[in-house]
């Protein structure tokens, strides 16, 4: 048995291999063969997070949880000993506050773990070394190849990858440290960062003119005594803190964060005293996956008749679970009309965006639900208008609260481009 075998089980995709310098340039004809030797070929997997996270809080509501959105604990309140017992938390949407009485509290708030910390024991030594990455999409045929591109090491030490993702190549990421003021974009010194490291390998060098889209996100590090963000460590850590009780998840990443859980809830039975038990996350089914399989984007098109481009894009996102937004259709045809031309993105999906995912500005819909943003800010900028009136009509707007909204996401969508040094088209907004 060889030692890849041994570590991922039936889960290895394929094992590493060496690729010749023929076969890397025939597999990555865009790559410079000057001074190419060859290649490592190995497998990794790819996802949407945006829709995996909705759909983990889906599965938490079906199993009797509940969930609030746009909302954040500002105090914490004690009994005589000291103990977490109430945790104050207000609607960022209605400014209501609600007490929440529990006798053990998880924080597991990312980046913003701290915070929580300090709101939990005032003073408390910081944990965390945030840490930004920023990431740029262009058109998939930018390069002539369906393999990802990983430049192992940059003049100052990171790796930069470049990969064909939801129909775009997506290129990133920088590491760089931050505090919790900074503000999640991408910088045009950061795009040309990217391009400069990839193009250093490429025949026909890419340039930000055909950068089509663009993200950044914080990294949660716990910090070690590196200076670097880019050599603290990804791994998690369970803090509990005894003076509070509060139990924090600190660092970790989604790879592995079904461990990050089942740790979190052994520190809760420890810290309430309870026995262990042997814990359902590892095999935990996730919703939609029953009667979800791999043709099952063929059943969309016989039922509902729907584009093919359309089912499979639903199936991949929403599994079995696609009915259900695809059922919306019955009484309104029209919600089987893209969300803008050329995309495979329903009107369905900002219904259901409202209705079963909390979906309450338009940026929630197109950068969070539908990943439309993600795939093309202009795309995103022609969409807003439909989507502002659907929303109207879902959440009861008055007129001037939809175009508001549309002005507002279009004015912001514009900005963004403009930080890459983009130039934006002028767009209609609403009609009165």
């Amino acid at each position: 048995m060889k030692l890849y075998d041994w570590i991922s089980g039936r889960s290895l995709l394929f094992p590493s291999r060496h690729l010749s310098k023929e076969e890397s340039l025939r597999r990555m004809p865009m790559l410079k063969s000057e001074k190419l030797v060859g290649a490592i070929a190995y497998a990794d997997g790819q996802f949407d997070d945006a829709r995996y996270n909705l759909t983990l809080l889906q599965t938490f509501t079906k199993s009797g949880g509940e969930v609030l959105n746009y909302a954040r604990v500002i105090g914490f309140g004690k009994n005589g000993t000291g103990q977490l017992v109430q945790a104050r938390v207000q609607d960022g949407l209605s400014g209501r506050y609600l007490d929440v009485r529990a006798k053990a509290f998880i924080n597991a708030t990312g980046p913003f773990a701290d915070g929580i910390r300090d709101l939990a024991k005032p003073g408390i030594r910081q944990r965390l070394r945030p840490s930004k990455g920023s990431h740029i999409l262009l058109p998939i045929d930018a390069v002539a190849s369906n393999d990802a591109l990983l430049v192992p090491k940059t003049d100052d030490g990171r790796v930069i990858f470049a990969i064909p993702w939801s129909g775009r190549l997506l290129v990133g990421t920088t590491d760089d440290e931050i505090t919790l003021q900074d503000e999640m974009v991408v910088k045009e010194e950061e795009a040309e960062y990217l391009l400069k490291h990839l193009n250093r390998y490429l025949v026909r060098p890419l340039n930000k003119n055909q950068i089509v889209s663009g993200f950044a996100g914080m990294r949660p590090l716990v910090a070690s005594g590196s200076r670097r963000s880019k050599d603290l460590i990804r791994d998690h850590e369970i803090e509990i803190e005894s003076s509070s009780g509060l139990i924090s998840v600190l660092g970790g990443k989604w790879t592995t964060y079904r461990a990050m859980a089942e740790d979190a809830i052994n520190s809760v039975l420890q810290f309430l005293g309870m026995p262990a038990v042997s814990c359902v996350t590892i095999n935990q089914r996730l919703t939609g996956f029953e009667g979800w399989h791999a043709n099952f984007w063929a059943d969309l098109v016989r039922e509902y008749q729907v584009s093919e481009e359309t089912a499979r894009r639903l199936s991949q996102k929403f599994g079995a679970a696609a009915k259900e937004v695809l059922n919306l259709t019955k009484g309104n045809p029209e919600l089987k009309e893209p969300i803008v031309a050329g995309s495979s993105s329903v009107l369905a999906e900002v219904s259901y965006g409202v209705r079963e995912e909390m979906a309450t500005s338009i940026e929630d819909i197109l950068a969070r639900r539908t990943g439309l943003q993600l795939f093309s800010w202009e795309q995103a900028r022609a969409a807003a208008p439909m989507v502002g009136a659907i929303m109207a009509r879902e959440l009861g707007w008055p007129l001037s609260q939809q175009k508001a909204a549309v002005e507002e996401y279009v004015k912001n969508i514009g900005r963004l481009m403009r930080l890459l040094g983009l130039r934006p088209c002028e767009k209609t907004l609403v009609d009165e």
